[in-house]
């Protein structure tokens, strides 16, 4: 008879790499194991990368494999979100593949299968398990249902040259926006949702409006305050664009990262100088030294190679016009254009 077996966690990686162990694994536990694996996937060293593609491969196999599955659904979900991560598709759908064997009707699971299975190419049961999901109440959908399954509509969206498909894709998505707005009225991503169908359909005066209703009903909206900001940005509308720009700042402080605050700092920076060059005067010193700052900011987290070479080219224009020197203190910044 197979029992749980606790493992001493010194020797547990090479207990579960062990193929001829009888251990049955607790899925909190694989996934634990699975981190040290996930950050090598990132050495430059390919022998490194490809052993620890290897080890998380053997490992995953070995989970689903087991006669015994320790852990509930949230493990499951859990567990193959930090696979996705890697942008290891195929092995997180085989996780949650076999969750959904044990957990068939889990809105999370199925809703995690659409948004990872159209990026590995397994459309035909993207399918199957999309007529699953619209079986299930949309009152017991959380957010992965909705925002997911819009996602999955898009993909399909994107491959079809059928005017009557098109058009039946489009009613579907807006229409489950509608319930995701109707069952969860507080969750910003129900606005964010509908807005990026509007921008997919290049209904802009929709998108900016629904992007509005949002920061105008919810407290805490940063996603819709930073996609507003990048509307306004571009339209040349920076003194807006800045109110924005804080609002997703301020929004932003909470214990979950919900919005790229690097990405709003370089575009604070950018708002900045465009304000400073649109007043055709000299840039003073107290304004040079925040756009340094804000840049600085964006530097230590934002590793974009797009972003990071504009916050060069922009830095190098200001400190020469401005005659104003990067502080020491803005290290990152200082390396960056020396």
């Amino acid at each position: 008879m197979e029992h749980e077996v606790f493992i001493d966690p010194v020797n547990e990686e090479s207990t579960v790499l062990n193929e001829t162990s009888t251990v049955n694994l607790p899925l909190k536990t694989a996934n634990r194991i699975a981190q040290n694996y996930l950050e090598s996937l990132s050495s430059d060293n390919l022998y490194e990368a490809e052993s620890a593609l290897k080890d998380i491969n053997t490992l995953v196999q070995r989970v689903i494999h087991q006669t015994i599955k320790i852990g509930d659904a949230d493990d499951w979900h859990n567990f193959a979100v930090d696979i996705a991560r890697k942008d290891l598709f195929d092995l997180s759908c085989d996780l949650l593949e076999c969750g959904l064997s044990i957990y068939p009707k889990n809105i999370d699971l199925l809703a995690d299968y659409l948004q990872y299975g159209i990026s590995c190419g397994r459309t035909e049961t993207c399918k199957e398990i999309y007529k699953t999901l619209c079986k299930i109440p949309k009152i017991r959908w959380g957010w992965r249902g909705y925002s997911f399954s819009v996602n999955y509509l898009k993909y399909l969206w994107d491959r079809s040259d059928s005017e009557k498909e098109l058009k039946k894709l489009q009613d579907e998505m807006l229409n489950l926006a509608i319930l995701f707005r109707e069952y969860l009225p507080e969750d910003e991503e129900s606005y964010r949702c509908e807005a990026d169908i509007y921008k997919m359909l290049h209904r802009g005066s929709e998108e900016e409006s629904t992007l509005r209703a949002a920061l105008s009903n919810l407290k805490i909206a940063p996603k819709c305050a930073l996609r507003l900001s990048d509307l306004l940005f571009d339209r040349g509308d920076y003194d807006e664009a800045l109110e924005q720009i804080q609002r997703g700042l301020n929004d932003a402080t909470q214990t979950q990262l919900s919005v790229n605050e690097s990405y709003l700092y370089y575009l604070m920076g950018l708002t900045k100088l465009a304000l400073a060059q649109q007043a055709g005067t000299i840039v003073s010193e107290e304004v040079a030294c925040d756009i340094y700052s804000d840049f600085e900011i964006a530097l230590k987290q934002e590793k974009r190679a797009a972003y990071i070479n504009t916050m060069k080219a922009k830095t190098i224009i200001l400190r020469s016009k401005s005659g104003v020197p990067i502080p020491d203190k803005n290290e990152e910044l200082c390396y960056l254009v020396q």
